[in-house]
């Protein structure tokens, strides 16, 4: 019996199903102990484990008595099928019969091959039953289409024992409620209402639709274009048409979605049909023809029901780089039909480029490659048609990434310039008020003038709201006659009750031209027209503009006057105080502001601790300096700077450590500004672009110019701070120093692909480049002029002065060879003293002349002092000059003017010019390049007894002399028959640190080494050192006090040696070079 049985079983589950018998019809079942006694032991396959899951205790909710009678009566059911009903469970027949009911669609998809292994015991009555491909071989199936296919029986076998109102409402919850409903349940649930000629509602139709065509697989939308074949074409809706259409497009069937469209335009009365998808997937895939299909669909039939959003729904959801990529393929199809067809005809491909890059410039604050932007512009102009909108769109696409991104924003700018020169180009409102406010965060200038150019040519007025970025902008340009006719037609427009708004940026534009007495003048001005009462900001902005012209006795007067109106000076007002007195190294003065402060309850601000710390290192006081920058870390101060968002960490005492920095940098100590550095990201102090500046410094000082470069082009950019052209000038300085000068002119031209704007300081380098490749080609031999002609030189200096600019001011970096001039001065004048000295030492004197009329001519235009004396450099190369061409008396006028002008600058706040020490510590070298000159015009006038005298009173008065005065007034004496003075002045003052020839390497090295030594810098000055020269012409006078007469060349010879020890051995064992100078001096001893 048991035999019989695991025949029945095996044959019923997987080969009976094949094989059509006679049904046996049979009323006897099995008692239920059947199952638990002498089958245990059978080893049943895994699919009657399967059908024997639902436990007997919990029965479905579709059993019932009668279900299982009308199971048990109806012979019908298992289709002709030999099962043996007795055999099985009661329930379990049921599911069985179910199951043999779909056979013939289930079947194809279930061969015997997937079906596990046989795991019962074969008994020889059944051991040869043949398999389904009668080879028993195993063939492949699609584990996914068996899986639906189960699920989709098994929901349908579920369904069967529910009316059909409760299979309505569960599907109905299943589609809306119970998501985690599988599609093959819902498609299961669905067949089974179909056969029973159940129609759905059309919101469950519609949900089943979506469920169908957004579900992962094939098997969904298969279904989903099965459920749409099925509806009949006049009861499709709109939903139906776009579920199709998605479930087209996911099996990448776009041919059929765009049929489907086209019949959706023409039938559906209303709704959206999956234009966009459509739309999108002939755009991605680049089929230009199927998107022109679909689009003029939609305008032909759509436009008058849906909003053009309808169609760019999925398009707007692409990312911007794709967007653009797929714009300008849009925009490369157009100009192909173009070309193969007539202008005419190519008319839709152009409406549909234009309105794909349109839409793709539309796309703002997402980030993109400008390049790609920049293509897709210049192609899509090519079309012929207006492009103003199309440029007016990709400059606010570009300016909608903010002020973050200055790389985007300064395309934009750019962009902006170059459509303004477009006829079709008509700016809006909208868009110059976003140029403005961009303008105005990037404190760009130059573009302000054309928005308001644009403003009033296209508008016919400025708008109210745009008076304040305008006059803030220009007013940071140094305009000031501009701002100050903006603040006069605002005041006609709109009445004076905002004159406290716009008198701050009239004193602004004052600060930034170094202008004192007009900011005195406009605030004269507005209070006695329009009642204006200034606060202490403004008189904070008068202070500021008094430190930038170096007038601290002005800036005195004001405080006083402050004092007299009862304004009380705030914490910022004494710290521009205490930072002028600090900038000329006046630390008394300096400490003097800060106890007043104190004295009057102003708690220490960042800008007085800062002046301090300036007064200390100025004063060479570093230790100091350093200590109080780290005894300010744990102090309450007030008035923190403005938050710079660029930076990260503590930027309030940035400027303290900054000025450390700085200090150490331009003595070359590149240790000292590593371990600072070091110190300020322990401390969590942020790094600015002068942190920067200062390590470049220390770089170019020590000969390491591409160091220096390095962190210009990589380092700076890397971390987010933009060069300026003070970066570029401390680079090109560094390479001027080690004489490449192509490198120079290679970053001169990145400065101008950048729009950097050049500055006197990076003018300054290029020209002392430029004179160094004019004196290269002339000793070369390539120069076509018999005489020396700073051709180069003075081109770059003719296109200076013809581009030079008051409004350049406003540039508030620090700047080099600005030497102690204030910017207002340093911008005008600082080209000729070199292009004099330069013409002075070639004997060109007529250029000379030329020169200096040129000077005068310029600071005429620009300075309203015309009869103030020129700066100390241009008198020192005048008397270059005048040297050379013997016209001493002039010379000797230079040199009073160089006194007059060092009782002026390098006085002592309330010292006494006829006192000891009145001069500041960091004008100490002041009087250093003209005291040299005039060393020679006193030789020359057999006036050196003169020079002695004027040594010891200079030094008196706090001078000192820089190691070149130092080794000239040795040369002098020994040219002068005084060798026993020059040994002693050497000695005393030269030989202090020398370390012998040996230090110097070999013989061969030791000339080139020692003329190393000098570098004409301020920081070598205080440390003096004999020039290789000097050496020379001391040991020419020792050998002549050899030859000397018996008695008294020995005597001379025998003091040489008692006062100058050190100097007699240098000269002694200074080796012999075939050279200019020591075959002139030394050949004849």
């Amino acid at each position: 019996m048991i035999e019989r049985a695991t025949i029945c079983l095996e044959n019923g589950g997987k080969h009976v199903l094949h094989i059509p018998r006679k049904s046996f019809t049979t009323r006897r079942s099995l008692h239920s102990a059947f199952w638990s006694h002498g089958a245990g032991d059978i080893n049943l396959p895994n699919w009657w484990h399967a059908l024997l899951q639902v436990p007997t205790s919990n029965p479905p909710r579709w059993f019932s008595k009668a279900n299982t009678r009308k199971t048990r009566n109806t012979v019908s059911d298992t289709n002709g099928l030999g099962l043996l009903d007795f055999l099985y469970p009661v329930r379990t027949l049921a599911i069985i019969r179910e199951y043999v009911r779909k056979s013939t669609t289930a079947l194809p998809r279930h061969p015997r091959s997937q079906l596990p292994p046989q795991r019962s015991r074969n008994y020889t009555s059944i051991a040869d039953i043949p398999t389904n491909d009668g080879q028993g071989q195993v063939g492949a199936v699609d584990d996914t289409a068996t899986d639906h296919a189960s699920a989709v029986d098994l929901a349908a076998i579920e369904a069967s024992h529910l009316t059909n109102t409760e299979l309505t409402a569960k599907l109905h919850d299943s589609l809306f409620i119970h998501q985690q409903v599988s599609v093959c349940q819902l498609w299961g649930y669905y067949v089974k209402l179909r056969e029973r000629s159940v129609l759905l509602a059309p919101n469950d139709l519609a949900q089943l639709f979506t469920r169908l065509s957004q579900s992962h697989g094939t098997f969904g939308l298969e279904k989903t274009r099965e459920l749409f074949d099925s509806i009949d074409p006049s009861e499709r809706r709109a939903v139906h048409y776009a579920c199709a259409v998605s479930a087209a497009l996911r099996q990448d069937d776009l041919r059929s979605a765009i049929g489907l469209h086209a019949e959706a335009a023409t039938c559906v009365g209303g709704g959206s049909f999956g234009t966009s998808l459509v739309f999108k997937h002939a755009v991605e895939r680049a089929n230009w023809n199927a998107a022109l299909a679909v689009w003029r669909q939609f305008g032909d039939h759509r436009r008058m029901y849906l909003p053009e959003s309808f169609l760019w729904a999925e398009i707007d959801r692409l990312p911007l780089p794709g967007l653009l990529e797929h714009a300008r393929n849009a925009v490369e199809f157009a100009i192909s039909s173009i070309e193969e067809s007539t202008f005419a005809e190519a008319a839709p491909a152009r409406k549909l480029a234009f309105a794909v890059v349109h839409r793709a410039l539309s796309v703002h604050n997402a980030d993109f490659d400008p390049f790609v932007q920049a293509d897709l512009v210049e192609k899509a102009q090519s079309l012929q048609e207006p492009s103003g909108d199309l440029l007016r769109a990709a400059i606010l696409q570009h300016l909608s990434l903010g002020v973050q991104n200055s790389e985007h924003s300064q395309r934009g700018l750019d962009l902006y310039r170059t459509a303004r020169m477009n006829p079709s180009f008509v700016p809006d409102q909208e868009l110059l008020h976003a140029l403005l406010r961009r303008c105005h965060d990037l404190r760009s200038s130059e573009e302000m003038y054309y928005i308001l150019e644009d403003y009033r040519k296209h508008h016919m007025e400025v708008p109210r709201h745009a008076y304040l970025p305008l006059l803030s902008q220009l007013a940071r340009h140094g305009d000031i006659d501009v701002v100050d006719q903006l603040s006069r037609e605002y005041i006609s427009r709109f009445g004076a009750q905002d004159i406290s708004v716009l008198a701050p940026q009239l004193l602004h534009a004052c600060y930034r031209r170094a202008e004192v007495d007009r900011a005195i003048g406009v605030i004269e001005s507005l209070q006695q027209k329009y009642g204006y009462i200034p606060d202490i900001r403004a008189w904070n902005t008068v202070f500021a503009t008094y430190s930038r012209v170096d007038d601290c006795e002005g800036a005195m007067r004001i405080l006083d006057r402050l004092v007299a109106t009862n304004v009380k000076p705030d914490s910022k007002s004494y710290g521009i105080l205490m930072g002028m007195f600090a900038k000329r190294s006046d630390l008394a003065a300096t400490n003097e502001v800060y106890e007043q402060a104190i004295s009057e309850g102003v708690n220490p601000s960042f800008d007085m601790v800062s002046s301090l710390i300036l007064a200390l290192a100025t004063n060479d006081r570093l230790d100091e300096a350093e200590r109080m920058a780290e005894h300010s870390l744990d102090m309450d101060l007030d008035a923190p700077p403005r938050k710079i968002p660029s930076l990260t960490g503590d930027h309030t005492r940035t400027r303290m450590w900054n000025i450390l920095l700085g200090q150490h940098a331009m003595k070359g100590q590149l240790d000292k500004v590593f371990s600072l550095q070091n110190r300020m990201q322990e401390a969590g102090i942020a790094f600015d672009g002068a942190t920067y500046a200062a390590l470049m410094q220390s770089l170019c000082i020590k000969k390491l110019p591409f160091a220096a470069q390095k962190i210009l082009k990589v380092v700076m950019p890397k971390v987010g701070i933009r060069p300026t052209a003070l970066h570029y000038a401390i680079v090109m300085s560094g390479f001027l120093n080690v004489k490449d000068y192509p490198k120079i002119f290679s970053l001169q031209n990145r400065m101008d692909k950048q729009g950097i704007k050049p500055t006197f300081s990076t003018r300054n380098t290029l020209l002392r480049a430029e004179s160094c490749m004019d004196e290269k080609d002339y000793f070369e031999g390539n120069s076509d002029h018999p005489t020396f002609e700073a051709s180069r030189a003075q081109k770059v200096l003719t296109d200076t002065l013809d581009h030079l600019n008051p409004m350049e001011l406003a540039s508030l970096g620090p700047s080099k060879f600005a030497q102690s001039n204030a910017p207002n001065v340093a911008f005008q004048t600082s080209y000729f003293p070199y292009m004099i000295n330069l013409y002075g030492r070639k004997r060109l004197f007529d250029k000379v002349a030329e020169m200096y009329d040129l000077y005068i001519s310029t600071r005429q235009k620009f300075s309203p002092d015309v009869n103030a004396s020129p700066p100390v450099e241009l008198l020192s190369a005048l008397m270059t000059s005048y040297t050379k061409a013997g016209e001493y008396h002039e010379a000797e006028k230079c040199w009073q003017l160089a006194l007059e002008k060092a009782q002026h600058v390098a006085c002592k706040s309330d010292a006494d010019t006829s006192q000891a020490g009145w001069v500041l510590h960091k004008y100490r070298f002041f009087l250093a390049l003209p005291l040299t000159r005039h060393m020679h015009v006193l030789a020359a006038t057999s006036r050196i007894d003169e020079i002695g005298p004027l040594v010891e009173s200079l030094q008196q008065a706090g001078f000192q002399l820089s190691t070149h005065n130092w080794n000239k007034y040795v040369q002098v004496l020994v040219q002068n028959d005084r060798a026993l003075v020059a040994y002693q002045i050497c000695e005393g003052k030269l030989m202090e640190g020398w370390p012998g020839w040996q230090r110097f390497g070999p013989e061969i090295n030791a000339k080139r080494s020692i003329k190393k030594q000098w570098v004409p810098r301020s920081w070598e000055m205080a440390r003096p050192f004999p020039h290789y020269e000097t050496l020379v012409y001391l040991a020419s006078a020792y050998l002549t006090a050899q030859g000397r007469a018996y008695g008294v060349g020995k005597e001379l010879v025998r003091e040489m040696e008692e006062v100058a020890p050190k100097t007699v051995e240098a000269v002694y064992k200074m080796p012999k070079y075939d050279d200019k100078i020591q075959n002139l001096l030394l050949s004849r001893e």
